[in-house]
């Protein structure tokens, strides 16, 4: 799931502002930390961008297998990055990729030397993911709304059409922009 770099950003403050703010870590840098922080979100964005690589490559070498059963591409697609997905043990749902990403800051939080812990890491990572939680909360809404203004248009836009998704792309950057997130 990659996430617009504003709310990535949006978010990086916002676990920095309250797990310092409440007392719960001190970092000796927190431009530093920021930084550490950021990179959690590079790394399991590059996963995902490696398992979707992974999953065309399969799907492109088994082309004529799928021509041969009429199976849909995206159907086909979803059940083989499914599959990789669960051999590289990264969840494909939002929540639950939130929830790995989570434990990943948690384990960051754990192992830097430069920051101090002042509570418990079940309490730090309760933390970390009902922020989390509120990204995701903010993203489905702006995907939700996105989808709607497609299917206002007065003639029916095929999902996975070329068509829909630029239409998807340009609304989707117009909602970013009005949430101040582009």
């Amino acid at each position: 799931m990659k996430l617009p770099e504003r709310l990535v950003e949006r978010i990086v403050n916002r676990i920095l502002e309250e797990l310092c703010g409440e007392k719960l870590i001190e970092p000796e840098d927190p431009e530093l930390f920021k930084k550490k922080l950021y990179a959690v979100f590079k790394k399991a964005e590059e996963e995902e961008r490696l398992l979707d690589e992974e999953t065309k490559k399969i799907l492109k070498e088994k082309m004529n297998l799928l021509e041969e059963s009429n199976l849909d591409y995206r159907t086909a697609f979803k059940a083989v990055k499914s599959k990789l997905a669960e051999e590289m043990k990264i969840n494909i749902n939002r929540r639950e990729r939130m929830n790995q990403i989570a434990n990943m800051i948690r384990d960051l939080i754990m192992e830097d030397d430069t920051v101090e812990i002042y509570e418990d890491p079940p309490i730090i990572r309760k933390r970390v993911a009902e922020i989390l939680r509120d990204a995701v909360r903010e993203e489905e809404e702006i995907e939700r709304r996105v989808r709607e203004k497609i299917r206002q248009y007065s003639r029916n836009i095929l999902e996975g059409t070329p068509e829909w998704n630029l239409l998807y792309r340009r609304i989707y950057e117009d909602e970013l922009r009005q949430r101040g997130l582009a």
